[in-house]
């Protein structure tokens, strides 16, 4: 699947108000179409909340439609007879809303309101500490690119650092910024997929310091924490831990990323795992 492009946060945000959605929901009858559809300020983690204008014509209530990953055909996630509506979301995606009464149903979908993540383009690379003092271990995530850098330098701040606890083994772990032999950096947390869903991590389950990573791993989804007490959050996906061929005993690690910025504080993201 092809990836998205840099999407920065200023777009992100104001996609929210969406555009007109697809026609792909029983929309189509002669009822008004729901206007100012919105992502409210009490959607956190997994609970996403929608608002919008209520319609003017006499109707049985709303219907509300998502779609994962903004691709495919909307399904049905549930009804409403007020003007707001609480999903809780397995996947990143988009919402549109109808009015109906009995058969009848708006003419066209309300705008579209997405929880999508900034799906950051291209790959990262970062090495254990048996690769070696010059190589970048250390990684930073930012909402539209990341940045490597060395950990053992203190005037690198990582988020997190590739480190291996012994040699000749297939593994290697993640550690905080703030952990650990190279520690200078910013606090993160750690969360695996539960039973391969890439889709979201649970807000409230977090491992704090290291993370196990091998070869068989695919996704790992990061806790960034600010000091005003937001979170921003991440997910790794697209893994590769494979032998640093340049060393006896050192490690690559590969990967993309998704960014959930802290302003937005969701804990949904796409289906992708490569």
């Amino acid at each position: 699947m092809k990836k998205l492009g840099l999407i920065i946060v200023a777009v992100l945000v104001a996609a929210l108000a969406g555009c007109t959605g697809d026609t792909t929901t029983p929309s189509g009858g002669d009822l008004s179409v729901v206007q100012d559809l919105q992502l409210d300020a009490a959607s956190t983690g997994r609970t996403i909340v929608l608002i919008w204008t209520a319609v003017s014509d006499d109707i049985d209530g709303y219907k509300v439609f998502f779609r994962a990953d903004e691709t495919g055909s909307y399904a049905e996630v549930g009804e409403s007879t007020t003007t707001t509506y609480t999903h809780s979301a397995t996947n990143a995606g988009d919402y549109v809303v109808i009015a109906y009464k009995g058969d009848n149903t708006s003419s066209a979908n309300s705008n579209a309101v997405n929880t999508m993540p900034n799906i950051v383009s291209g790959s990262y690379t970062i090495y254990d500490n048996f690769s070696g003092a010059s190589t970048h271990s250390g990684f930073i995530f930012g909402a539209t690119s990341g940045q490597t850098g060395s950990a053992y330098s203190s005037s690198f701040a990582q988020d997190l650092y590739a480190y291996d606890e012994s040699k000749g083994d297939d593994d290697v772990w993640l550690y905080s910024g703030n952990f650990g032999e190279f520690g200078n950096g910013n606090e993160c947390f750690f969360q695996t997929p539960a039973s391969s869903a890439y889709g979201n991590c649970n807000p409230d389950s977090w491992t704090p310091n290291s993370y196990q990573l091998y070869t068989s791993d695919s996704v790992v989804f990061v806790k960034l924490p600010y000091a005003s007490g937001e979170n921003a959050y991440a997910k790794i996906y697209n893994l590769s831990v494979t032998p640093d061929p340049a060393t006896d005993n050192g490690t690559i690690v590969s990967f993309s990323y998704e960014y959930q910025p802290k302003e937005l504080g969701l804990t949904v993201f796409t289906s992708y795992a490569n």
